[in-house]
């Protein structure tokens, strides 16, 4: 029997767990147009605890963190978010802008150590003024 080690990094100290921390997107590009709206999904799993956060987000701040979407200008008023009771989530934008273009990521952080995990690569959002987008 294989066993699986997933290797964690909480507040700075290295941790093994026969668990594994995921997050499964459900598309790994989107392109839609202009004006708008998307919703971008995912389902995540964890070893134990609870869930205390969750959010989406394209950029870290000064010290490399997540800064989650519902906090950034551009995107206040158009973003929500749905967590449901099954390890997945939504996250909603309305009024798409060309400028919404860019790699959408879901994190969240439970209550074992605050420990933080991020899906990587997350889904890729194209937002045009013109229907370019191909399959």
């Amino acid at each position: 029997m294989m066993m699986m080690m997933t290797l964690l990094y909480p507040l700075g100290h290295l941790v093994l767990s026969q668990k594994s921390w995921s997050v499964t997107y459900t598309k790994k590009s989107v392109c839609t147009l202009k004006g708008s709206t998307v919703e971008l999904t995912c389902s995540y799993t964890y070893p134990s605890g609870t869930v205390t956060t969750t959010f989406w987000f394209i950029t870290n701040n000064a010290e490399g963190n997540p800064v989650s979407l519902s906090g950034e200008p551009d995107y206040k008023g158009r973003v929500m978010y749905h967590r449901d009771k099954k390890n997945g989530h939504t996250l909603t934008i309305t009024d798409l802008r060309e400028s919404d273009s860019a790699t959408y990521m879901f994190s969240f952080i439970t209550d074992q150590t605050r420990w933080r995990y991020t899906g990587s690569p997350g889904v890729t959002l194209s937002s045009w003024s013109l229907s370019v987008c191909y399959r």
